[in-house]
């Protein structure tokens, strides 16, 4: 049998058959070995398939499955009834009202007060020159049924959204799934609006208005804006009474296809629980853990576009291309050692419309222009390794293609940030080049 050709056990049985000159020899051989010993083998075959199948369905890479997609919009313009984008925090569409008296408790407990939560529709670098000014201060005005009083506002990076977005990071390892970095662009750009003074306000009353003066960032800042992402929170109880495993100590849970979206994919978000195998089958959903009870499972159901969606903001992803050679988590498992490498890379993901790959050069410090504009998006993760605190920069030049758009340099942050992974000896930085 030449190399590679598939074994034929049929054809192999019949041959080994007609050797046999003796009828009565060939008739036994032929109810012995062609009726039970092919039965046998076809068994097996199948069985060796059927697991063969399984294991490159459990290996075979659905990172882009669980691509995070982001935009920003007016709460009055949200649309619940959206399958694809919902508010990252439901709480969002409606908002809380402010009880007088709490204001004046914080006020007289010389706390800040948070009153609003806005939208800043600037650069990377107008937000870094905004918040890096600690004590300016912004002047209003609140009105209560009682009366109008001045008041004094601060500004301050809004942690809630980020927060929604960092806890994504245990999530992926529970659910044996290679992080790619969330493009946080538009939820670094969310601000508190702090009350910090509001002369003679009563504690009695009801809060009608409250109205500050932001001067010069004034049309760039934009209340009643809501994030969204394709990211819902579900609950879904087991099935079917769980399967023990053949080890004996794990069981296999599923949840049935009817109550899953097919479309969709789902990460698990039980964070208390021993997850050692999710698989996705048939549209059902196979979850292996050492739970022996039907149990309550928590879930992100993480939705896709179907491209007829419209909104006001162009909508991020971590997405990289379909046709980029391998894999962009194979390429995180490889070394890169030339431009041309890097370039692949940062052309895999689909943000060539904002900027284009330029150039690489070693410094030995980061130069100041690249501070303001610069910043990590995966600087929350605390358990990577480094070499020690004196790295080289390593300065990545990148064109502007998209003239006048805020979200440029964030853009070019989120690059720099998948660069950073793969060169954890140094200090990763973008430039934008000069126009």
């Amino acid at each position: 049998m030449a190399a590679g050709e598939k074994f034929d056990m049929k054809e192999y049985i019949e041959k080994r058959m007609m050797e046999l000159e003796d009828p009565g020899e060939r008739r036994l051989f032929k109810k012995m070995t062609g009726e039970i010993l092919f039965d046998l083998y076809e068994y097996n075959r199948k069985a060796y398939e059927s697991l063969e199948k399984r294991i490159l369905e459990e290996y075979s890479p659905r990172q882009n499955q669980y691509t995070v997609y982001s935009t920003i919009i007016e709460r009055s313009r949200c649309d619940i009834t959206d399958s694809f984008l919902q508010p990252m925090c439901p709480g969002d569409m409606k908002k809380e009202p402010i009880q007088c008296q709490d204001v004046c408790q914080a006020l007289s407990e010389n706390r800040p007060m948070v009153v609003d939560t806005v939208f800043f529709k600037g650069s990377a670098s107008e937000i870094y020159e905004l918040l890096s000014q600690e004590e300016r201060r912004f002047q209003g005005t609140v009105r209560t049924d009682t009366g109008e009083y001045p008041a004094d506002f601060t500004l301050r990076r809004n942690k809630k959204y980020l927060q929604t977005a960092e806890e994504l990071y245990p999530v992926f390892a529970l659910n044996g799934r290679a992080w790619l970095t969330v493009c946080t662009a538009y939820l670094t750009k969310m601000l508190d609006v702090c009350l910090w003074r509001a002369e003679g306000m009563e504690k009695e009353g009801e809060l009608l208005e409250i109205c500050t003066d932001f001067e010069e960032y004034r049309e760039q800042i934009l209340p009643d804006m809501i994030p969204l992402w394709n990211l819902s929170e579900l609950t879904e109880k087991t099935s079917t009474y769980p399967i023990p495993c053949i080890d004996q100590i794990h069981y296999e849970h599923r949840i049935f296809a009817q109550r899953l979206r097919t479309d969709c994919e789902y990460l698990i978000r039980n964070m208390d629980m021993e997850v050692t195998g999710i698989r996705r089958l048939n549209g059902d959903l196979y979850i292996t853990c050492p739970k022996e009870q039907p149990c309550v499972w928590k879930l992100y159901q993480a939705s896709v576009p179907e491209g007829r969606e419209r909104y006001t903001y162009p909508v991020l992803s971590n997405q990289y291309k379909e046709t980029f050679s391998g894999s962009i988590t194979g390429m995180f498992q490889r070394s890169i050692k030339t431009r041309a490498e890097l370039g692949r890379l940062i052309e895999a993901f689909e943000y060539g419309d904002y900027v284009t790959f330029q150039d690489v050069r070693v410094e030995n410090g980061i130069p100041p222009e690249c501070i303001p504009c610069n910043y990590n998006m995966d600087g929350f993760i605390a358990d990577e390794f480094r070499t020690g605190s004196r790295r080289q920069v390593l300065v990545i030049e990148f064109a502007g293609r998209a003239s006048g758009s805020f979200l440029t340099e964030d853009i070019m942050s989120f690059l720099v940030t998948q660069i950073q992974r793969i060169f954890p000896d140094y200090h990763c930085v973008g430039r934008l080049a000069p126009k």
